[in-house]
């Protein structure tokens, strides 16, 4: 390892995760970095996640990914609390189920976004979204034909806003 490296962008191609380098990902992928941290968030509020990297002596660097909005799928954006950690969240939309889970901090010296971006796909909602919140609460909050293209907040027995 050298105090400066590369930054590593992957793309899934049908099962198998492909190295991708300047040019087509971008100029930033074809210089050496001294970073040591990175925080993942959706700065504008459109579904999108943006990343940016803490280098060590140097300004931070802000990659916004533009390529996404080509052929756009729908996302739903949740924030939960701080409270949430260990919460298991899980939709469907077109009849496909996913889940995540909730979990806190980040990278080295950074901190991600704390809301959750839930991919639908091409659907434009998802048919059901449900939140087992996790102890105390101990309790399951269950949605159905949520809207795409918005974030909600939602507090355990709440309402989505």
């Amino acid at each position: 390892m050298t105090y400066k490296e590369r930054f590593l962008l992957f793309k899934n191609k049908g099962g198998k995760f492909v190295k991708l380098d300047a040019p087509a990902a971008g100029e930033a992928f074809g210089r050496n970095y001294p970073a040591r941290g990175l925080a993942v968030g959706d700065l504008d509020n459109d579904g999108i996640r943006t990343l940016s990297s803490r280098n060590s002596g140097e300004a931070p660097l802000v990659l916004r990914n533009t390529r996404s909005a080509e052929g756009a799928n729908g996302w739903i954006g949740l924030q939960l609390g701080a409270d949430a950690t260990g919460a298991l969240i899980t939709w469907s939309a077109d009849r496909v189920k996913r889940s995540r889970l909730k979990t806190s901090g980040g990278s080295y010296l950074s901190a991600h976004d704390p809301r959750e971006l839930l991919g639908l796909g091409p659907a434009k909602k998802a048919d059901w979204l449900e939140v087992r919140w996790p102890a105390p609460r101990n309790r399951v909050d269950r949605f159905q034909n949520v809207a795409a293209g918005k974030y909600y907040a939602l507090r355990p027995g709440g309402a989505l806003q």
